[in-house]
Formats: structure tokens, sequence, C-alpha cells
């Protein structure tokens, strides 16, 4: 005898959720097959009912859209809720709704995740339920999976990855092209890889969110959000993508999780000169990678794509086929355990640092002297010709040093109005 059908419910039809829709019609023998019953879609909720949706029509019923979503979310039919309507507080609640209800849920949302997560996860684990959030980050790339599942024997000791493809658009953009941020910015948006109003993704927040979930998994803790220093690429200019190409760089916006002989991890997003040799500087445009090291396999590098309707729509069915299967991920920290989370202001790097001087006798010294006074070493210096006594940028790479440092210092230095003639960048490198 035939199995019924494995019911769910859908919240939001957007991008993410046509390409679900499409996946799920597409491959609908294959994974009634893996399955040994069909997946069926009961219900989809909408904002507006009234709007036509012929590019859905061949994938499910039209009268299967609702814009009710207790529809949904307390339907005793529906076995799983896939979330993918976009928001924070309205998607926070029917998550919480379908998990009170007896029901597993899938969401893309790592926004809702990062900032709420520990309370829907202890939620489900009292539900007897799971929340499946492989979509939340980097779309295609099954960076959850892998370090759940995949890397379970390994202690992991360093990630960082390219986590947000707006920015690495943008920044990609800035270097092929010579193009200013708000130029590059302005393609991104005409391209759809960056939306009309682009702050989330461009002031790191978005990578900060997704770094929260990857560190809940290396760390086997909740890490709130506000525990990671984020830094976003709006101040990254020409020519500094330039100076950084001169001296074998390239800028990416990284979300960093590094672990220290003592337990303890700093967790940080900001842009970061990475040599041109290494494979996160060979990521170009919207793409996204993580590079991850574990004491028993090293590093390790996943590439893919980052965002978009199939590829995010992949890892959403990837999802839907492990609740299908009974397949329960780890819900809860281990032991509830939080390890200290390193300040910025501790963590030693080297620093590219561009000031703007007059190109007359003695200033250069000055501010190298500043600096050594300040107990920051200089590694190299960079300077073009310039008229004299003209505005010229002058660019130190410095040895590593405690970030702290050369904060302070640097504020200082800005109210040196007898040494500097311009703006002040300051963009850590990443060894």
């Amino acid at each position: 005898m035939a199995k019924s059908p494995y019911q769910i419910g859908l919240i939001g039809c957007g991008t993410v959720g046509t390409g679900v829709l499409e996946l799920l019609h597409r491959r609908r023998d294959v994974l009634a097959g893996i399955l040994g019953r069909p997946i069926e879609v009961s219900k989809v909720v909408v904002r507006d009912l009234e709007k036509t949706r012929h590019n859905v029509y061949g994938f499910v019923k039209p009268d299967v859209f609702t814009g009710d979503p207790a529809d949904v979310t307390g339907n005793p039919e529906i076995e799983l809720v896939v979330e993918v309507a976009g928001g924070v507080d309205e998607p926070l609640q029917w998550m919480k709704e379908s998990l009170s209800n007896g029901k597993d849920v899938v969401t893309a949302n790592k926004a809702a995740l990062a900032l709420h997560g520990d309370e829907l996860f202890q939620l489900a684990a009292s539900s007897k339920r799971s929340v499946y959030y492989e979509a939340s980050v980097a779309a295609a790339i099954p960076i959850i999976e892998i370090l759940q599942n995949g890397l379970v024997a390994n202690q992991i000791t360093h990630l960082s990855g390219i986590l947000n493809g707006t920015c690495n658009y943008i920044l990609t953009r800035m270097e092929e092209a010579g193009l200013g941020y708000g130029e590059a910015l302005e393609e991104a948006q005409q391209k759809g890889f960056a939306e009309a109003d682009p702050t989330l993704d461009v002031s790191g927040d978005d990578s900060a969110h997704k770094l929260a979930l990857l560190a809940r998994i290396i760390t086997h803790s909740h890490i709130p959000v506000e525990k990671i220093f984020t830094e976003g690429i709006e101040e990254i200019t020409a020519e500094d993508i330039a100076f950084a190409a001169s001296l074998g760089y390239r800028i990416k916006l990284l979300s960093i999780g590094s672990r220290h002989e003592d337990g303890s991890w700093d967790l940080r997003v900001h842009p970061s000169l990475v040599h041109r040799d290494e494979v996160l500087a060979q990521v170009r445009k919207e793409v996204n990678a993580v590079q991850v090291k574990g004491d028993a396999i090293g590093p390790m590098l996943v590439y893919g794509s980052g965002a978009g309707s199939f590829p995010t729509a992949s890892s959403v069915v990837a999802d839907i086929v492990r609740a299908a299967k009974g397949d329960r991920p780890i819900m809860n920290s281990a032991n509830g355990q939080s390890p200290e989370i390193v300040s910025i202001d501790r963590v030693a790097v080297r620093n590219y640092i561009r000031v703007t001087v007059l190109d007359l006798p003695g200033v250069l010294g000055r501010v190298t002297s500043f600096f050594g006074m300040k107990s920051i070493n200089i590694q190299s210096m960079q300077q073009p010709e310039a008229k004299h006594g003209q505005p010229v940028p002058v660019v130190l790479v410095t040895h590593a040093v405690e970030d702290e440092v050369v904060s302070r210092a640097l504020d200082e230095l800005r109210e040196r109005t007898d040494l500097l003639n311009g703006p002040t960048t300051r963009i850590r490198i990443e060894d």
C-alpha cells in the first residue's frame, strides 16, 4: 500500500520560495523514490492573494495559496513548515507557533536565527521537533552539514569565510574595473546582487549573523551577535584597492572565527587584506567560500554560489528531505558551556594604514616616529611621487600588534593636523 504524501507548508513565495517549488516539482519522482512517498506542498502563504503567479502555477495548484499563516502553522495535516519569507519578528512568531504545534521547521532566515536562535532551538528541543537551517549560511554551500556531521571528529581551530556575495561583488568590481565604491554598489544593485537598501550587507551585519550561526556549531555554544566585532566595507576606496594590489593583496570582507590555545575564541567580521596567492583571494564576484581548519583534517575549502533563487532553494530542499527522512540535527549547545570571547582589542594582527600628508621635509619621518613611540613597528612603507608641498598618500604596513594599540594611536593621529592632510584608513591583514 502506497504511503501518504509528506505534507509541507511554505511561508513566502518570493525568489527563494519560487525556487523551492520549482525544484520540488522538477525532482519530484527522484525525491519520492528516496523517501518512499511523495512530497506535497499543501499550502503556500503569500502577502498578496490577488497577485497572479503564472511562474509557479505549473508547480502547485492555484488553490493552495492563502494569506493566513495559521493555515500552515496550525494545520494538523502539515508535518513541516518551510519559512522563506524574510524579516525577523513575524517569521520568528510563525516558527514558534509551528514548533509548538508539533511541526518541524526549515528556514533560510539567518537574522531570526542569529538574534533568537537560542529561544527557537530550546523550544524545538522541548517540543521534540527540529529546526533545519542549511540555507541560512552561504546558500548552496552545505557548510552547516559539513560542520555538524562531516567534521564532527575535529576540533575546529580556525574558520574564515566570504559569506556575503554583495560585498564580494562590489570589491571585485572595484579591483577589476577600477570603480569607486558608489559606482560598484550601483552596478551590483542594477544586476540584482544588492538590495535597494544595501545597509545590512555592506555594514557587515549580514555576515555577522551568518558567523554567529557557524560559531554556534564550532564553539558548541550560543554566540550573541553583539559579541562579534563587525565592520563593513563602506570606507574602502579605489585607492585602497590599488595600493593593496601593489602590495600583493586583495581586499575581502572576511568572517573569522579563531580558537586560541586556552580555548577562547575571537570572532570578527571586517575588511581584510588577503595575499593574492591565498585561496580566499581567488573568490570573485558574488561567490561565497568558507575555509576551515581542524586538528584532524588541516585546512579545507568549500566554494560555491552564495545567493540566488536556485542555490538557496537547493539547500532548502535538502533540509526538507532530511526532515522527511527523520534525520535530527543537533539542536543544543554541548553542556551549555560558553567559551570566553576575546575582544577585538586583544587580537594581534598586521595592519595596512593609509595616511595623507604634505610632501614636505621631515613630515614622513615624524609620522613614522609617532607610530614608533606608540610601540607600533613599521614593516614596510609605500609612497608615490608627488609635487613638493602637495598632499600625498602614504601606506604603512605594520608588524603584528594588538588591535587596541593601533586604534588608540590612529584616534590620536587624526587630531594631529600638523602631520595629516586628509583621512586615515586602517585595514587589518589576515595572514
